[in-house]
């Protein structure tokens, strides 16, 4: 989630402190007629990014997937969390949210396939946390000075149908797209956005067969998908009628995305107010707002790469 929409490019280097960058043969469009669930181009992934030993060998193979882990989780301003049935549209408390931040608030979220919840906080400080107890661990991870001081964030898996994971950072100043090293917390500078969304702002969700989205913040929003390893655009689709207002987050479950947007501000739940949920199914085109004023704001969602990538309906 981000508040803050900084249309411009920027150029910088990052230096790269662990995994390599990736190579792909990718796309890069403006407007593109392709829909963003369409099966893009092959992307080879050839490093383990987040998940990279230090001895150079093979990604290691991850659990399997805990039933637990498919559901999609979120976080309100108030610091409540919850979990997200798409299928139903049932929201689920889970409790609040107290890691020893100091007075930081939640900001953005994505959660692994072992089912920690990966909590960006507004002074920066990364938390990880245990989806099951809301038990907190705070991370290594330095904000940078210049760049990546705000992001959103998504698990996408190296490859299709694989368990391997990366972190992705979208730079909430419009510098693009980074990976997080999860053991190291090094930052990977990948590439800006390209075409019509270069310098624009994104929260990210990612899947398991090896995609990664962004919700733009654009007027009306837009999705896209980018590309893992250069930050390219792929294609895009425009939201008619969304807007980001000034609390948002991003999430993909069953073959469909789901965006949590709000104009409100103030302190919540409130009876009667919070954010509205908008289902895009890219299926049919169809955009529609599932679940109107929840009762809390939404300022952070993140859904592992266990979750479904395929409806069953």
């Amino acid at each position: 989630m981000g508040s803050e929409v900084h249309v411009r490019r920027l150029a910088y280097t990052v230096v790269v402190l662990g995994c390599s960058l990736s190579s792909i043969a990718a796309t890069s469009c403006s407007k593109s007629t392709r829909d963003p669930i369409e099966e893009g181009p092959v992307d080879p992934q050839g490093s383990s990014g987040g998940f990279v030993p230090q001895d150079g060998g093979p990604a290691p193979v991850l659990p399997q997937c805990a039933e637990e882990n498919k559901d999609v989780f979120v976080i309100a301003e108030d610091r409540s969390f919850y979990s997200f049935h798409p299928p139903t549209l049932e929201f689920k408390n889970k409790g609040l949210l107290n890691c020893p931040t100091g007075g930081a608030t939640p900001t953005s979220m994505a959660v692994d396939r072992e089912g920690f919840a990966w909590v960006r906080h507004s002074d920066g400080s990364v938390w990880k946390v245990d989806t099951k107890d809301l038990s907190c661990e705070i991370t290594k991870y330095e904000p940078q000075a210049e760049s990546f001081t705000k992001f959103g964030m998504g698990f996408a898996t190296e490859t299709k149908g694989g368990s391997a994971e990366v972190l992705y950072l979208s730079d909430s100043n419009g510098a693009g797209l980074a990976k997080l090293n999860t053991k190291t917390l090094a930052l990977s500078f990948i590439g800006p956005y390209t075409g019509d969304l270069a310098g624009t702002t994104s929260e990210l969700t990612g899947t398991g067969d090896g995609k990664l989205y962004g919700f733009f913040v654009t007027s009306p929003a837009q999705i896209g998908e980018i590309s893992k390893a250069t930050g390219d655009v792929i294609s895009a689709k425009e939201l008619t009628g969304v807007y980001a207002g000034t609390a948002w987050a991003f999430s993909f479950y069953g073959g469909d995305f789901y965006v949590y947007t709000s104009s409100e501000s103030g302190n919540l739940p409130r009876n009667g107010g919070g954010s509205d949920v908008t289902r895009y199914r890219p299926s049919d085109g169809k955009i529609e707002v599932v679940k109107s004023k929840i009762g809390f704001k939404i300022v952070g969602a993140g859904v592992s790469t266990c979750a479904p990538t395929t409806t069953t309906r």
